[in-house]
């Protein structure tokens, strides 16, 4: 009997120890699951991206790494412009424009033309300072920039994505390797 009940012991405890190790693997394989879904669910996400930024391309093709190094840099002067925007800075903010956009809101008729526009009554641009004020602060103040979209290589729009809307808030022009906001015009 005391054989039988050692025996019993014995095959219990192996069984025990087994469903554990069992136990043990199958957590590290759902483990290494989950980070593997986790993997692909984030590269489907960057590849959808891309797919979105470059669908509206017309006989250009930009890589997934031109892409990533696109919106990395255009991302870093949004923060930057952020920056100069909460402390007014026109003399900075200057250094990010495109030299054909200063030259077409420097027109005394094209400020004179968006005062007309804007939606507080009253207010006169003067100068391309107080387009910097009253028109590119306001509307691009907090907002946040999830992705980008590919005009041309050369050419992109920074978005912000609602649901199946965007809505742009910078143009970006790239002039001699370099990107500078190009801000539209009436």
């Amino acid at each position: 009997m005391k054989k039988f009940i050692f025996t019993i012991t014995v095959l219990s405890f192996v069984l025990l120890v087994t469903s554990c190790k069992s136990t043990e693997v199958n957590e590290k394989e759902t483990a290494t699951e989950k980070v593997a879904d986790e993997k692909k669910q984030t590269t489907s996400i960057v590849e959808s991206e891309y797919e979105r930024a470059t669908k509206d391309l017309v006989d250009e093709k930009v890589s997934r790494e031109t892409f990533e190094e696109d919106k990395k840099t255009i991302l870093q002067k949004i923060s930057e412009l952020n920056s100069i925007m909460k402390n007014f800075d026109y003399n900075s903010w200057i250094n990010y424009i495109d030299q054909s956009s200063i030259n077409y809101w420097s027109l005394k008729s094209n400020l004179s033309s968006a005062s007309k526009k804007l939606p507080v009554k009253g207010i006169q641009l003067k100068s391309l300072q107080d387009y910097f004020r009253y028109v590119f602060v306001p509307s691009r103040m907090g907002r946040k920039i999830d992705e980008i979209r590919y005009i041309s290589s050369k050419s992109i729009k920074a978005v912000q994505v609602r649901d199946e809307d965007i809505i742009i808030f910078y143009n970006f022009k790239k002039i001699n390797g370099e990107w500078f906001v190009e801000l539209p015009a009436l």
